[in-house]
């Protein structure tokens, strides 16, 4: 499966799923990479992006807020065999991969990027943060 089918490869993406008919793809300039922690107490690491493609089933406690972007996580725990060579600016528009491991288990994570290298495996993953807000657009 491509980047596009990301919630079907993700244990729990409802928080997703149930917004989009058709979730924005993670690659293709739909959603943009502006937050990556890495956290080796877990060990985990959470990914966030940023959308402009706007949510075809909002929440009613959406209705009255003016928003144009939504912000979402990914958290991927359980991480093994993280790898990072090179990081800068042109890791917002990196190429994120995802597929099962061997076995059909976990996740194999990718994120390549000119300059930019992420990899890592993961033995589960899940959005943890959905959030829309008005963001300033450049004229």
């Amino acid at each position: 499966m491509d980047a596009s089918d990301w919630t079907a490869l993700v244990d729990s993406a409802e928080a997703i799923t149930d917004l989009y008919a058709s979730p924005p793809s993670l690659n293709g300039g739909a959603c943009e990479l502006f937050y990556v922690q890495i956290d080796e107490r877990g060990p985990s690491v959470t990914l966030g992006f940023d959308t402009s493609v706007l949510p075809s089933r909002p929440p009613a406690a959406w209705a009255d807020k003016e928003y144009n972007t939504l912000e979402f996580h990914l958290k991927f725990t359980g991480v093994e065999g993280l790898r990072i060579a090179g990081w800068d600016s042109s890791a917002r528009h990196a190429t994120v991969g995802l597929r099962r491991g061997a076995g059909d288990t976990g996740l194999v994570v990718a994120l390549e990027g000119q300059g930019s290298s992420l990899r890592f495996t993961a033995s589960a993953s899940g959005v943890t943060r959905v959030r829309p807000y008005l963001a300033a657009r450049g004229q």
